[in-house]
Protein backbone atom coordinates (compact mmCIF):
# COMPACT_ATOMS: atom_id res chain seq x y z
CA UNK A 1 0.00 0.00 0.00
CA UNK A 2 1.24 3.44 -0.87
CA UNK A 3 1.61 6.18 1.83
CA UNK A 4 -0.30 8.97 1.49
CA UNK A 5 1.61 12.12 1.70
CA UNK A 6 0.44 14.39 4.19
CA UNK A 7 -0.17 17.24 2.84
CA UNK A 8 -2.37 15.77 0.10
CA UNK A 9 -6.62 15.79 -0.81
CA UNK A 10 -7.62 12.30 -1.65
CA UNK A 11 -10.33 13.48 -3.45
CA UNK A 12 -8.81 15.76 -5.61
CA UNK A 13 -6.14 12.95 -6.89
CA UNK A 14 -9.09 10.79 -7.21
CA UNK A 15 -11.00 13.28 -9.79
CA UNK A 16 -7.85 13.99 -11.79
CA UNK A 17 -7.04 10.32 -12.44
CA UNK A 18 -10.49 10.52 -13.81
CA UNK A 19 -10.01 13.45 -15.18
CA UNK A 20 -6.61 12.09 -17.09
CA UNK A 21 -8.77 9.18 -18.29
CA UNK A 22 -11.41 10.74 -19.78
CA UNK A 23 -9.29 13.43 -22.15
CA UNK A 24 -7.37 9.91 -23.83
CA UNK A 25 -10.63 8.95 -25.69
CA UNK A 26 -14.04 10.79 -26.74
CA UNK A 27 -16.58 8.50 -24.53
CA UNK A 28 -16.42 6.33 -21.77
CA UNK A 29 -18.28 4.75 -19.63
CA UNK A 30 -18.56 4.48 -16.08
CA UNK A 31 -17.57 0.75 -15.58
CA UNK A 32 -14.87 1.30 -17.81
CA UNK A 33 -13.80 4.41 -15.75
CA UNK A 34 -13.93 2.42 -12.66
CA UNK A 35 -11.36 -0.26 -14.69
CA UNK A 36 -9.31 1.80 -15.62
CA UNK A 37 -8.83 4.15 -12.47
CA UNK A 38 -9.08 1.40 -10.17
CA UNK A 39 -11.77 3.41 -8.15
CA UNK A 40 -15.34 2.23 -6.60
CA UNK A 41 -18.32 2.65 -8.53
CA UNK A 42 -19.54 5.06 -5.94
CA UNK A 43 -16.67 7.40 -6.18
CA UNK A 44 -16.46 7.65 -9.86
CA UNK A 45 -20.39 8.77 -10.48
CA UNK A 46 -20.18 11.50 -7.86
CA UNK A 47 -17.17 12.78 -9.53
CA UNK A 48 -18.36 12.67 -12.60
CA UNK A 49 -21.73 14.38 -11.55
CA UNK A 50 -19.67 17.24 -10.07
CA UNK A 51 -17.66 17.80 -12.82
CA UNK A 52 -20.55 17.88 -15.67
CA UNK A 53 -21.76 20.63 -13.00
CA UNK A 54 -19.01 22.20 -13.35
CA UNK A 55 -19.16 22.01 -16.97
CA UNK A 56 -15.68 20.13 -17.48
CA UNK A 57 -17.38 16.45 -18.49
CA UNK A 58 -20.59 15.90 -20.76
CA UNK A 59 -22.90 13.23 -21.38
CA UNK A 60 -23.83 11.67 -24.17
CA UNK A 61 -27.74 11.28 -23.27
CA UNK A 62 -28.44 8.56 -25.54
CA UNK A 63 -25.55 6.13 -25.08
CA UNK A 64 -25.12 7.51 -21.38
CA UNK A 65 -21.18 7.74 -21.95
CA UNK A 66 -18.96 10.34 -20.59
CA UNK A 67 -16.92 12.55 -22.15
CA UNK A 68 -14.24 15.62 -21.39
CA UNK A 69 -15.66 18.95 -22.90
CA UNK A 70 -13.20 21.75 -24.69
CA UNK A 71 -13.65 23.50 -21.45
CA UNK A 72 -10.27 21.52 -20.28
CA UNK A 73 -8.27 22.43 -23.79
CA UNK A 74 -9.87 26.47 -22.85
CA UNK A 75 -7.59 26.02 -19.57
CA UNK A 76 -4.59 25.10 -21.20
CA UNK A 77 -4.70 27.45 -23.78
CA UNK A 78 -4.75 29.96 -21.03
CA UNK A 79 -1.59 28.52 -19.45
CA UNK A 80 0.58 29.08 -22.65
CA UNK A 81 -1.28 32.01 -22.97
CA UNK A 82 0.59 32.92 -19.70
CA UNK A 83 3.75 31.68 -20.73
CA UNK A 84 4.03 34.40 -23.16
CA UNK A 85 5.54 32.00 -26.03
CA UNK A 86 2.34 31.91 -27.62
CA UNK A 87 2.20 35.91 -28.11
CA UNK A 88 5.94 36.30 -28.54
CA UNK A 89 5.91 33.58 -31.52
CA UNK A 90 2.51 34.34 -33.17
CA UNK A 91 3.39 37.64 -35.07
CA UNK A 92 7.01 35.98 -36.13
CA UNK A 93 4.59 33.01 -37.53
CA UNK A 94 2.60 35.09 -39.57
CA UNK A 95 5.71 36.65 -40.94
CA UNK A 96 7.15 32.74 -41.07
CA UNK A 97 4.43 31.64 -43.21
CA UNK A 98 4.10 34.89 -45.53
CA UNK A 99 8.08 33.82 -46.80
CA UNK A 100 7.60 30.51 -47.18
CA UNK A 101 3.83 30.18 -48.67
CA UNK A 102 3.45 27.14 -46.51
CA UNK A 103 1.58 26.52 -42.99
CA UNK A 104 3.49 27.29 -39.71
CA UNK A 105 2.99 25.31 -36.53
CA UNK A 106 4.35 25.94 -33.00
CA UNK A 107 4.51 22.91 -30.77
CA UNK A 108 6.07 22.01 -27.25
CA UNK A 109 6.52 18.50 -25.36
CA UNK A 110 4.55 16.85 -23.39
CA UNK A 111 6.08 13.51 -22.15
CA UNK A 112 7.18 11.39 -25.49
CA UNK A 113 4.16 13.55 -27.43
CA UNK A 114 4.73 17.06 -29.30
CA UNK A 115 1.46 18.99 -28.81
CA UNK A 116 0.50 21.94 -31.47
CA UNK A 117 0.05 25.00 -29.57
CA UNK A 118 -0.29 27.74 -32.09
CA UNK A 119 -0.61 27.54 -36.04
CA UNK A 120 -0.60 29.84 -38.91
CA UNK A 121 -2.11 28.74 -42.04
CA UNK A 122 -0.61 28.74 -45.65
CA UNK A 123 -2.53 30.80 -48.29
CA UNK A 124 -2.08 27.82 -50.69
CA UNK A 125 -5.36 25.61 -50.94
CA UNK A 126 -3.43 22.46 -50.62
CA UNK A 127 -2.00 23.07 -47.38
CA UNK A 128 -1.16 21.58 -43.97
CA UNK A 129 -3.82 21.86 -41.54
CA UNK A 130 -2.35 20.97 -37.78
CA UNK A 131 -5.25 21.38 -35.61
CA UNK A 132 -4.14 22.91 -32.29
CA UNK A 133 -4.42 20.62 -29.66
CA UNK A 134 -2.82 18.04 -31.62
CA UNK A 135 -0.93 15.01 -30.35
CA UNK A 136 2.00 13.32 -32.03
CA UNK A 137 4.92 10.67 -31.01
CA UNK A 138 7.39 13.58 -30.79
CA UNK A 139 10.11 11.20 -33.01
CA UNK A 140 7.87 11.18 -35.68
CA UNK A 141 7.48 15.55 -35.68
CA UNK A 142 9.58 17.79 -36.84
CA UNK A 143 9.16 20.28 -33.51
CA UNK A 144 9.08 17.12 -31.40
CA UNK A 145 12.37 16.22 -32.70
CA UNK A 146 14.04 19.29 -32.29
CA UNK A 147 12.60 19.29 -28.42
CA UNK A 148 13.97 15.88 -27.86
CA UNK A 149 17.07 16.37 -29.36
CA UNK A 150 18.95 19.31 -27.51
CA UNK A 151 17.44 17.81 -23.74
CA UNK A 152 19.92 15.82 -21.50
CA UNK A 153 20.44 11.69 -22.15
CA UNK A 154 19.44 11.41 -19.14
CA UNK A 155 16.09 12.92 -19.42
CA UNK A 156 15.70 11.48 -22.99
CA UNK A 157 16.39 7.67 -21.74
CA UNK A 158 13.80 8.67 -18.92
CA UNK A 159 11.17 9.15 -22.16
CA UNK A 160 11.92 6.50 -24.05
CA UNK A 161 12.27 3.46 -21.49
CA UNK A 162 9.68 1.08 -21.95
CA UNK A 163 8.70 3.08 -25.31
CA UNK A 164 7.47 0.61 -27.74
CA UNK A 165 8.39 2.14 -31.40
CA UNK A 166 5.08 1.85 -33.54
CA UNK A 167 5.68 3.05 -37.15
CA UNK A 168 3.12 4.87 -38.84
CA UNK A 169 4.57 5.32 -42.68
CA UNK A 170 6.89 3.30 -44.43
CA UNK A 171 9.46 6.07 -43.58
CA UNK A 172 9.25 6.35 -40.08
CA UNK A 173 11.79 5.41 -37.86
CA UNK A 174 11.82 2.24 -36.53
CA UNK A 175 13.84 2.06 -33.52
CA UNK A 176 15.51 4.23 -30.82
CA UNK A 177 18.64 3.60 -32.37
CA UNK A 178 17.77 4.91 -35.29
CA UNK A 179 16.01 8.02 -33.86
CA UNK A 180 18.56 9.02 -31.60
CA UNK A 181 21.13 8.42 -34.50
CA UNK A 182 18.37 11.08 -36.14
CA UNK A 183 18.86 13.36 -32.99
CA UNK A 184 22.40 13.43 -33.56
CA UNK A 185 22.09 14.74 -36.66
CA UNK A 186 19.85 17.43 -35.39
CA UNK A 187 22.06 18.83 -33.08
CA UNK A 188 24.93 18.63 -35.50
CA UNK A 189 22.43 20.75 -38.63
CA UNK A 190 20.65 23.11 -35.79
CA UNK A 191 17.30 22.00 -37.64
CA UNK A 192 15.16 18.81 -37.76
CA UNK A 193 13.49 17.32 -40.97
CA UNK A 194 9.85 15.12 -40.53
CA UNK A 195 10.18 13.50 -44.31
CA UNK A 196 6.98 11.76 -44.05
CA UNK A 197 7.65 9.94 -41.20
CA UNK A 198 4.37 11.05 -38.88
CA UNK A 199 2.22 11.74 -42.70
CA UNK A 200 2.62 10.14 -45.66
CA UNK A 201 2.53 13.24 -48.00
CA UNK A 202 3.99 16.03 -45.24
CA UNK A 203 7.33 17.25 -45.47
CA UNK A 204 8.36 19.41 -42.39
CA UNK A 205 11.59 21.51 -41.38
CA UNK A 206 11.66 22.42 -37.48
CA UNK A 207 14.08 24.71 -35.63
CA UNK A 208 14.37 25.03 -31.23
CA UNK A 209 13.07 27.74 -29.37
CA UNK A 210 14.88 28.60 -26.40
CA UNK A 211 14.44 30.43 -23.50
CA UNK A 212 16.71 32.74 -21.47
CA UNK A 213 18.81 30.07 -19.61
CA UNK A 214 19.22 28.47 -23.31
CA UNK A 215 16.68 25.53 -22.76
CA UNK A 216 14.47 24.59 -25.95
CA UNK A 217 11.18 25.17 -24.49
CA UNK A 218 9.52 24.33 -28.22
CA UNK A 219 9.93 23.99 -32.13
CA UNK A 220 8.47 25.99 -34.77
CA UNK A 221 7.98 24.10 -38.04
CA UNK A 222 7.09 24.68 -41.76
CA UNK A 223 4.52 22.20 -43.35
CA UNK A 224 3.81 21.66 -46.29
CA UNK A 225 2.98 18.83 -49.01
CA UNK A 226 5.65 16.89 -49.74
CA UNK A 227 4.93 17.25 -53.86
CA UNK A 228 5.46 20.91 -53.01
CA UNK A 229 7.93 21.07 -50.47
CA UNK A 230 10.85 19.35 -52.53
CA UNK A 231 14.40 18.34 -51.10
CA UNK A 232 15.71 20.76 -53.33
CA UNK A 233 13.86 23.79 -51.11
CA UNK A 234 14.84 22.15 -47.78
CA UNK A 235 18.19 24.08 -47.31
CA UNK A 236 16.23 27.89 -48.04
CA UNK A 237 13.56 26.57 -45.70
CA UNK A 238 15.74 25.64 -42.70
CA UNK A 239 17.52 28.88 -43.14
CA UNK A 240 14.51 30.70 -42.49
CA UNK A 241 12.72 29.08 -39.59
CA UNK A 242 15.74 28.99 -38.06
CA UNK A 243 15.83 32.71 -38.29
CA UNK A 244 12.47 32.77 -36.93
CA UNK A 245 13.54 30.24 -34.14
CA UNK A 246 15.78 32.71 -33.47
CA UNK A 247 13.91 35.81 -32.95
CA UNK A 248 11.55 34.19 -30.63
CA UNK A 249 14.50 32.86 -28.87
CA UNK A 250 15.66 36.71 -28.44
CA UNK A 251 12.29 38.18 -26.79
CA UNK A 252 11.93 35.08 -24.58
Amino acid sequence: MVKQKYYEIGSIAKAFKIIEILVTESEFEVRELCKLSELPKTTVHRMLLTLQDLGYVSQNPKKRLYRATTKFFELGQSVMRNSGIIDIAHPHMIDLAMEAGESVNLGILDGIDAVCIDKVEGQNPLKVDLPIGSRYPAYFSGYGKVNLAFMSEKERAGLFKDIIIVPVTDKSLKTVEAIEKNLGEIRDKGYAMDNEEGLLGIRCVAAPIVNHSGQVVAGISIAAPSLRFRKKEIPNMAKIVMKAASKISEEL
